[in-house]
């Protein structure tokens, strides 16, 4: 399907949610209205459709995602109302090495429920939440599992529940994940430098900031993996919102909003301690109070003036030097184990002879000394004689 295309096959609406209860500000339940007049169009497109999702403040409301994120995706009503196979037994399908992993990340994964979340409550979470991760990778045994694929699994299991979630968590997985679930992360930590080159270009003196510390663009790759799902759990509305942006954009957007959340920060990041451990520590803590609105709306500005291919080569010549930094710090950390082995060498060499020495020092001046002995009791008992 082309972006051109028309959502709603055969012109035919499906009835808009019923929205009861909203607790929201005045330009939230603005945009609903915008958005209830938009989707209900029978000739809606998927372009507006995803503009609607990038748009301020989003679908608003998690029953207004839970109708349009299949759509987003375009997944077939028939796809999407498919019972999934024997949910209880699916972990069985799967390595068991991952599934112990699974278990241990869902197991940290209650920050996305509420505090006053009911022992039951939180369990029927938590066994939901293994089986829908464990049922997209039966599916697809191509796909490897990674610390905080939990955490997107859990939005959207929160949004579209356990069975239609199977189908849009899959989705999401091949459409948006698959490059975060191959066997390496060599291509992730590629694609990271499109934070650099898009530096280079939108913050320059920033970006010779963070190369004099050597720090690479790593402090984004929970984010990029996770779509933020870790670091805002807690904030159900900003997540939710967050996911409306990316679902409605292309693959590699997160990189452009986190060079703009990177290059928002500038006073922090060169009042911080010039060094890298400091740098990384600040850049890897995400505030709670960013402007997200004005940062998403900034991140497809610059993702329509700076499109991926066109600086694709920059983020390969920055990938390269990476590299070849790390194989810099690796011969310099093994030139430093070498050196250490010579001096343990080097010490044991001058220390393991001494003691044989004395030993044999020892030796000779006792013989002597009996030798001396000897004679002189030799010749004392000769003169008594005489």
């Amino acid at each position: 399907m082309s972006d051109s295309d028309s959502v709603w096959t055969d012109g035919i609406v499906p009835d808009f949610p019923v929205i009861t209860g909203l607790h929201s500000t005045e330009l939230e339940r603005l945009k609903l209205i915008v958005v209830k007049g938009t989707v209900t169009k029978t000739n809606l497109t998927f372009n507006e459709l995803q503009r609607l999702g990038r748009s301020s403040k989003g679908l608003v409301h998690d029953d207004v995602r839970k109708f349009l994120w299949p759509k987003l995706l375009r997944l077939p009503d028939e796809e999407l109302n498919m019972l999934g196979e024997d949910l209880e037994s699916v972990h069985k399908l799967i390595d068991d090495e991952i599934y112990q992993q699974i278990l241990k990340d869902v197991a940290r994964s209650g920050s996305h429920m509420p505090e006053d979340t009911s022992e039951d409550a939180m369990e029927k979470f938590h066994k939901e939440l293994t089986q829908i991760i464990c049922w997209v990778l039966s599916r697809h045994p191509e796909l490897n599992y990674y610390q905080g694929y939990n955490d997107v699994a859990a939005t959207v299991l929160l949004v579209m529940g356990l069975h239609q979630g199977l189908h849009v968590l899959e989705k999401i997985s091949l459409t948006f994940l698959e490059r975060f679930m191959e066997k390496t992360m060599e291509k992730v930590n590629q694609e990271l430098f499109y934070i650099f080159a898009l530096l280079d270009r939108e913050h320059p003196k920033l970006l010779e900031h963070l190369e004099n510390v050597e720090l690479f663009p790593h402090f984004a790759l929970a984010e990029y993996t996770t779509w933020y799902a870790h670091k805002y759990a807690e904030n159900r509305k900003l997540l939710h919102r967050l996911f409306d942006f990316f679902l409605g954009s292309p693959p590699l957007i997160p990189l452009y909003l986190s060079t703009k959340i990177v290059a928002y920060r500038d006073k922090e990041i060169f009042n911080t301690t010039p060094d890298m451990g400091h740098t990384h520590k600040v850049l890897s803590t995400l505030p709670d109070d960013l402007p997200f609105e004005k940062l998403l709306f900034h991140s497809t500005k610059l993702y329509q003036q700076y499109p991926p291919e066109s600086i694709d080569n920059d983020v390969r010549d920055f990938d390269y030097r990476r590299r070849r930094k790390e194989q810099e710090w690796r011969n310099k950390t093994e030139a430093i184990r070498l050196e250490r082995e010579r001096q343990r060498k080097l010490k044991v060499s001058r220390t393991q002879p001494r003691i044989p020495y004395r030993l044999k020092s020892y030796k000779t001046i006792t013989v002597v000394t009996i030798l001396a002995i000897g004679l002189y009791a030799f010749l004392k008992s000769s003169s008594g004689l005489n």
